[in-house]
C-alpha cells in the first residue's frame, strides 16, 4: 500500500473519532410536544426506606433532573461524575440533579458503587422492579428525564450526555422556566 492511501484511512480515521465524540457533545435536550405527569409510585430511598415523589406538594425546588441508571451499565457510570457536578452548577438555580436506579443488586452494594464512581453527593433511588421506568415508557438507560416544579416531565434524553458542560446546564435551566 502506497503513503498516499495510508495517509488518507489515517486522516479519515481521525475525523471519524473527531465527529463521533463531538456528536455527544452537540446534542441538546428536546422540550416534549406534551408534558407527562410523572408516576406516583413508590420506590425506596437510599435508608431503604419507601418513597413517593410528590413534587408540588413536597417541594421547593424549581425542577429536577432525573438520571435513571444501572451498575452494570457502563455509559452510566460514565456519566456518574458529570452528573456530580451538573448538581453543583445548578444548586444555585434551585434544581436538583437524583438518581434512579433500576438494578437488582441490594441498595448498599448500590451506594458503595455510587461513592467509588463520583456521585455520593446526589440523592438516590432505587426502582428494582422498575415501576416508575415502566411507567414514564422508557426504553433504556441511561436516560434522563427533567421535570418542572409541578411534577411533569418536559424533557427526556436518552443515552450519555456531558452533564457538567456551560451549554447543557443553561439548556435545563431554559426548559425549566
Amino acid at each position: 500500500m502506497n503513503t498516499s492511501k495510508i495517509n488518507k484511512k489515517i486522516l479519515l480515521f481521525l475525523l471519524l473519532i473527531l465527529f463521533s465524540n463531538n456528536a455527544v457533545a452537540s446534542e441538546s435536550l428536546k422540550k416534549l410536544s406534551v408534558s407527562i405527569p410523572f408516576p406516583n409510585l413508590a420506590i425506596l430511598n437510599s435508608k431503604e426506606k419507601p418513597f413517593i415523589f410528590d413534587f408540588e406538594k413536597n417541594s421547593t425546588s424549581e425542577g429536577y433532573v432525573i438520571n435513571f441508571w444501572a451498575t452494570w451499565c457502563v455509559p452510566c457510570k460514565k456519566e456518574l461524575p458529570d452528573l456530580s457536578l451538573l448538581n453543583l452548577k445548578l444548586k444555585k438555580h434551585n434544581i436538583e440533579v437524583l438518581t434512579i436506579s433500576i438494578d437488582k443488586k441490594n441498595i448498599k452494594e448500590q451506594l458503595s458503587f455510587l461513592f467509588n464512581n463520583g456521585a455520593s453527593d446526589l440523592n438516590h433511588f432505587f426502582d428494582k422492579d422498575m415501576k416508575i421506568y415502566k411507567a414514564l415508557k422508557l426504553k433504556g438507560i441511561p436516560t434522563t428525564i427533567i421535570i418542572n416544579k409541578k411534577g411533569s416531565v418536559v424533557s427526556k434524553h436518552e443515552g450519555i450526555l456531558k452533564w457538567g458542560e456551560a451549554r447543557v446546564v443553561k439548556n435545563i435551566i431554559n426548559l425549566l422556566n
